[in-house]
């Protein structure tokens, strides 16, 4: 398989499968034959056809092997590319922005019931993604993507866009307010706890 192949079933798969496996399994192939050349460039390039196509990409994927590949990249892994300058400002913009479609395809029809207690991967990754995220949250674009999530449909999608700008706040304090207002404005009829929050999202102080 090509490289990006091997990388969607070593994040996908492989430590999916990999529980009960003999624990002299063979390496994955992202690990034997690709890895150790990576570049910041490639990764950067991987994550956008990932993010950008990922309805099609992640939707021969269970859930759990969704939630648990995305933990990994986005928690502590490549997606940290996105959030330095070793990688074009127009390819790590693009990178960026595809975070968009990637709520709109991925978390936003697969988390239909919000769990308070005891979330899943893919529960825990959508709601804490700009947390988690090694970017810049008060970079122009990330705000702007944030802003792009909070408009999507999917009240999952709304609380991450608006736990990422309470923290985003403590950053940028002059720009959250007239993010948060402007939903507020235009979802007059949203959940009085979801409005709560937003409120809290704007004076910076979600937890």
């Amino acid at each position: 398989m090509d490289g990006f192949d091997a990388w969607m079933t070593y994040l996908f798969e492989y430590e999916y499968h990999r529980r009960g496996a003999p624990w002299d399994e063979p390496e994955p192939e992202w690990l034997e034959r690709y890895a150790h050349h990576d570049t910041p460039v490639a990764v950067a390039e991987r994550i956008l056809h990932l993010f950008g196509q990922a309805g099609t990409l992640l939707g021969g994927y269970r859930d759990e092997q969704v939630g648990r590949g995305l933990v990994q990249l986005v928690g502590g892994g490549d997606i940290h590319v996105l959030g330095g300058r070793d990688v074009p400002t127009v390819l790590r913009t693009r990178g960026l922005r595809a975070i968009t479609t990637l709520f709109a395809e991925v978390f936003a029809p697969r988390i239909l019931v919000e769990q308070v207690e005891g979330r899943s991967d893919l529960e825990y990754v959508c709601f804490m993604f700009f947390e988690i995220a090694p970017v810049d949250l008060a970079e122009d674009t990330v705000l702007d993507v944030m802003e792009d999530v909070l408009a999507l449909e999917s009240v999952p999608c709304q609380r991450a866009a608006l736990h990422g700008l309470g923290h985003a706040h403590r950053h940028v304090p002059q720009h959250v307010p007239a993010i948060v207002d402007r939903w507020l404005a235009r979802n007059r009829d949203a959940p009085q706890e979801l409005r709560d929050y937003a409120r809290a999202a704007r004076a910076g102080t979600v937890m």
